[in-house]
This record gives C-alpha cells, sequence and structure tokens, in this order.
C-alpha cells in the first residue's frame, strides 16, 4: 500500500463536504460542472480528493450550490490545514535540512525580536559547530529524511548566528534540562556551555536558564519560538504557525517563565557549575569490565 499523502484526510473531508452541497442543492455532478464552466470529471476528482483543489475552485463550488459564508470558511480552514501538513512534511522529506534551516534564517531575518524558549536543545543561535552537527545528525535518523546534507544544514544554522550582531533583539530562555540531556557528548556540552557564557555578554541578547527546582507558576509544556508577533511551535512530525489571539497566549507565557528564570551572574553561576559537573565525567576513568 502506498503512503498516504500528507493532509489526505482534510482533502478527503473537504471533498464530502463538496458533495453534501450538490447534492443539498439537488444537483447532479454535470449540472455542477456546466454552472462552473468544468468538467463533469474534475467535479467528481475533488469530491474524490483526487486533484488539488484551490481556495478560488471552493469559492465557485460554495456560489454555484448556494452555500453559507460559513461554510466557504470552514472548508477554506480545512485546505489551510491540508497545505500546512503537505508543506512541513514534504519540505523535511524532498529539501533536506539545509533548506529547513534556510527557512528559519529568513524568519529571523525579518523580524526585529526573537523570542525562545528551548526544553529540548540549545538553541541555535546559540549553538557551536560541534553541537549543531550532533543535533542534525540525530534529526536526520529521527525524521528519516531522504536528503543526506549535514554539513550543509551545520553552515546554514552558523550562518544565523550573525543576526546576532545585527540590532535585533534576542529574548533567549533555556530549560535546564536542555543542558543535562545526554544527546551530545559531555566535551561537546562543556564548549557550548562555554559559547553560553559569552553571549550573556552580547547587549542585545537576553540569556535566561529556567532552573531545575524554581517555583513555576505554569508548566513548561513544550518548546516555542516568536518573530515578532508569529508564533512556530515545531513537534516530531511538523511545525505549526499561530498568529493573533493564540500569539498573545505564547508571549504571556514566555513572560510568566521568564519570571522564574536565572540571569546575569546567577546563570553564570549555573553555567560554572554544570561545566564542572561535565568536566568530571569527562575525566572519569574508563572502568574495567567486571569479569565473572
Amino acid at each position: 500500500m502506498s503512503p498516504r499523502q500528507a493532509g489526505a484526510d482534510h482533502l478527503e473531508a473537504i471533498g464530502r463536504r463538496l458533495r453534501a452541497l450538490r447534492e443539498g442543492a439537488e444537483l447532479e455532478g454535470k449540472d455542477l460542472a456546466a454552472r462552473l464552466g468544468w468538467s463533469a470529471s474534475k467535479v467528481s476528482r475533488l469530491e474524490l480528493a483526487r486533484q488539488g483543489i484551490s481556495p478560488a475552485d471552493i469559492a465557485a463550488w460554495v456560489a454555484a450550490t448556494q452555500g453559507t459564508p460559513d461554510e466557504r470558511a470552514q472548508l477554506l480552514g480545512l485546505l489551510d490545514q491540508a497545505r500546512e501538513e503537505e508543506h512541513t512534511l514534504r519540505r523535511r522529506a524532498r529539501h533536506g535540512q539545509a533548506a529547513i534551516q534556510a527557512g528559519y534564517n529568513t524568519l529571523i531575518e525579518r523580524a526585529s525580536l526573537i523570542r525562545l524558549f528551548q526544553t529540548a536543545v540549545v538553541p541555535g543561535l546559540l549553538q557551536t559547530p560541534e553541537y549543531a552537527r550532533v543535533i542534525l545528525t540525530a534529526a536526520q535518523r529521527q525524521l528519516q529524511l531522504s536528503v543526506e546534507d549535514i554539513d550543509a544544514a551545520v553552515a546554514t544554522r552558523m550562518e544565523r548566528q550573525k543576526y546576532l550582531y545585527s540590532g535585533r533583539r534576542f529574548e533567549l530562555l533555556i530549560a535546564e534540562p536542555v543542558l543535562r540531556w545526554g544527546i551530545v557528548p559531555p566535551a561537546v556540552m562543556r564548549d557550548q556551555i562555554d559559547r553560553l557564557h559569552g553571549a550573556i555578554g552580547l547587549a542585545n541578547v537576553r540569556l535566561g536558564i529556567l532552573p531545575l527546582g524554581a517555583p513555576l507558576e505554569l508548566v513548561p509544556l513544550h518548546t516555542f519560538a516568536m518573530y515578532d508577533d508569529l508564533v512556530c511551535v515545531e513537534t516530531f512530525g511538523r511545525e505549526h504557525r499561530y498568529t493573533g489571539s493564540e500569539a498573545e497566549t505564547y508571549a504571556a507565557a514566555f513572560d510568566t517563565l521568564w519570571s522564574s528564570a536565572a540571569t546575569g551572574h546567577e546563570a553564570r553561576r549555573l553555567l560554572v557549575r554544570l561545566a564542572d559537573a561535565l568536566s568530571g565525567a569527562t575525566n572519569q576513568p574508563e572502568q574495567a569490565p567486571v569479569r565473572h
């Protein structure tokens, strides 16, 4: 069985609603096709989700069947969801990670205020090349990407760091477990922590660490990024984007989490403790195997 197209569920739902509108108007497929100036086969393919549909197609169908504005809005909403799924999954599978990284670079280039909350990895804006390589290699396997472009992806992610010196404002909040996950070797993480030390001194960067054990007013459910008023939430399989009132919810959550963050000298002390712990792990002599 061939894999289902990304967004297929939403496209099939659109097809069912289109058919319901046609039948509600008591029209045969050929009659609706004549009204719209389409072929009868196009009407059939759209109802069966076997052909791509455009917003103009939806508007014409609703008008020809005397559908309501609410029905049109619901159909367009389903189309938006189908396109979101198709765009994200196909982008990752077909274009590789360098293209994904370039897209995030563009988001930063177009924004004046960048806010990131990370519960998984160090933000790409502050990653060392070695750290980035480990993370992107893991993503290559995890997402089963068909394009192997780790070198290009690392280089593109490193290009992003030029924006730290461009006059844009950055507010970067990292949960302490990010610096404790065993995703990268201790030596790589120790160098990464040194990189974070340097970022604390940048005038346009506000760096905070959310310490383990700190009292919190809300649950830090997941990572998210804000580019001015655009919110991006990346999951295992896709990325979701929000604006308007939904984005305002994330902005409020960010401010609430920030109130519990360690910053400045307190953040530096926390980084020193973490680096010392990693140094001990790196210098730990290899234990001889137990023989029975």
